[in-house]
């Protein structure tokens, strides 16, 4: 039996704030498209970091943001659902940008994901 071990993380954050960057800065290779425009992101993508001993399915997911259309809460939808099938949720704030009432929102949908299940 092997010790072998993995687990999948969804990266979630704001549009632009980066996931897509750090999905690909993780593996060294360009799996995600990488763009100044927001919503480049439209499903989520899977990058696979494979170790030794382990192995870490990254889920790169769409910008969690106030949808103004349809296409707005389907990409929510695909964040929303990377975030509770995964194991661990990496959340990526801009530094860049002042912590707003987004960012808010999505650290109340983490904590509220977090109290349901534990």
């Amino acid at each position: 039996m092997s010790n072998y071990k993995s687990g999948f993380i969804a990266i979630v954050g704001r549009p632009n704030a980066g996931k897509s960057t750090l999905l690909n800065a993780l593996l060294k290779e360009k799996i995600a498209i990488m763009s100044d425009k927001p919503n480049t992101t439209r499903n989520n993508i899977s990058g696979i970091l494979t170790n030794e001993d382990c192995q870490y399915v990254f889920v790169d997911t769409p910008g969690i943001h106030k949808p103004q259309q349809q296409l707005g809460r389907v990409l929510n939808k695909n964040a929303y659902s990377a975030m509770e099938d995964c194991d661990v949720i990496g959340w990526i704030v801009d530094g860049s940008q002042a912590f707003g009432t987004g960012d808010s929102f999505i650290l109340k949908r983490i904590e509220t994901l977090h109290n349901r299940l534990y």
